[in-house]
């Protein structure tokens, strides 16, 4: 009887372990069940805002390519106004925002690269007027990068320096690629390009305000200090759209009889601006202080350039094919206030008239005939302020976030377009 009752409980033992197995696997199974479930759903909400993010990008590209093609003439705004509408949407059950920070306020849309100065310009010995912070000899380093030389200037520094280097690499010698090569250069800090914005994507993430909670250090008081980056471009392009929307002429390839009815020319006109344009020196700002007799010499059968002749030339030629665009100029229209006082130090008047001017105008400053509205103003100062400023932009930087509705998961596009020629073309891609 005794053998009996201990052949009962070794049983009721062996089937509570059993029973108390059975639940830890059924549990764990659970457990990862349920995690690879969560997993899942993550992933699928990532995959989600990642095409969010893209349709963004996809329809902030389609706005530049529509009003590049059919452009809204007279409005230096109009695809800005496009944009901004576009900057927010809804795909699936995920949605997207585009915007920028600048000024300590974010804005709504693409950042206009034209809005920064181009350090790869021919006058690029003037962004030490941009960056007022720049550290001694800084200013002949980054020249020796750029120029093709291997002769260092007084401060600079050229090819054997870098190959004397632990990790040896050689200099450009050419034009910046990026913003970020930068800090490839001899006393070129990487808190000086990016400032606050570690990223490079123009947007006031968390953790760029948050003090010393997390990487990088920074001032919690809700304003991006984007450093160089936020002041310097390298991917600007000069020529680019037309208020046509045609394809922009180069006038040293070109016919007379086709620049004739493009531009509605007497037949002597046209040949008058195919001649002037065969000069090695040609500039398309003599056309601005002077008239079109005295550059052709007084020709026979010259007449002088009407106003509206003047700027349908500014509007739709330049003296460059499209693959030989140089450096872009900057945007009159989309410059901060802060940005073209350091331009013109010594004429503050000139950089209030200039403001006046874009925001009085419905549609800002569309012609640089717009600038001989400035009263007093002098026609050398019309051609300097021609060769370093535009009227309209081509590239833009579209930061784009795509967010999960559900889980709030979040996925970033950075694009930088160029709609110079069509179809747009993305110079860079990045997803983080």
């Amino acid at each position: 009887m005794t053998k009996q009752v201990h052949h009962r409980g070794s049983v009721i033992i062996i089937a509570l372990w059993a029973i108390g197995i059975a639940a830890i696997v059924t549990t764990s199974i659970q457990v990862f069940a349920q995690r690879q479930s969560l997993l899942g759903i993550e992933v699928r909400d990532r995959i989600q805002a990642r095409w969010a993010a893209r349709g963004g990008v996809e329809s902030s590209i389609a706005i530049m390519a529509d009003h590049t093609a059919i452009p809204v003439p007279q409005d230096a705004f109009a695809m800005l106004r496009h944009l901004e509408i576009a900057s927010e949407g809804e795909l699936g059950t995920a949605n997207w925002n585009i915007l920028h920070h600048v000024d300590g306020r974010d804005w709504a849309g693409p950042m206009d690269e034209h809005s920064k100065f181009n350090i790869n310009s021919e006058n690029n010995s003037i962004f030490v007027l941009v960056i007022d912070d720049m550290a001694f000899g800084i200013h002949d380093a980054i020249l020796d990068w750029i120029d093709d030389d291997d002769e260092p200037r007084l401060l600079g520094v050229e090819r054997n320096y870098y190959l004397s280097l632990e990790t040896a690499y050689e200099p450009r010698n050419g034009l910046l690629r990026s913003i970020a090569e930068l800090e490839l250069i001899a006393g070129v800090m990487p808190d000086d390009v990016r400032g606050e914005d570690w990223n490079l994507n123009f947007r006031l993430d968390p953790n760029e305000d948050d003090g010393g909670e997390s990487l990088p250090w920074d001032e919690p008081d809700n304003w991006l200090e984007g450093g160089w980056a936020s002041l310097l471009t390298t991917y600007s392009v000069d020529g680019g759209a037309t208020e046509s929307g045609e394809k922009r002429i180069n006038l040293n390839k070109i016919d007379a009889q086709t620049l004739q009815l493009r531009l509605v020319l007497e037949p002597a006109q046209a040949d008058a601006l195919i001649n002037f344009a065969k000069n090695s020196e040609a500039d398309l700002s003599t056309l601005l202080t002077q008239t079109l007799r005295s550059i052709s010499g007084d020709a026979e059968g010259v007449t002088n350039l009407t106003d509206d002749q003047l700027r349908l030339i500014f509007a739709e030629t330049c003296l460059f094919d499209a693959h030989e665009a140089p450096p872009g100029r900057i945007n009159i229209n989309t410059i901060s206030p802060e940005l073209l006082y350091r331009l013109l130090p010594e004429n503050e008047r000139l950089v209030e008239e200039l403001i006046y001017l874009r925001t009085n105008n419905a549609g800002g400053i569309t012609s640089p005939l717009d600038y001989r509205d400035i009263p007093g103003i002098k026609q050398s100062m019309i051609t300097d302020i021609y060769n370093l400023f535009t009227t309209q932009s081509n590239v833009y930087t579209i930061s784009c976030i795509g967010r999960a509705t559900g889980s709030g998961v979040e996925q970033e596009i950075i694009a930088i377009v160029d709609r110079s020629t069509l179809p747009v073309t993305i110079l860079e891609y990045r997803e983080q």
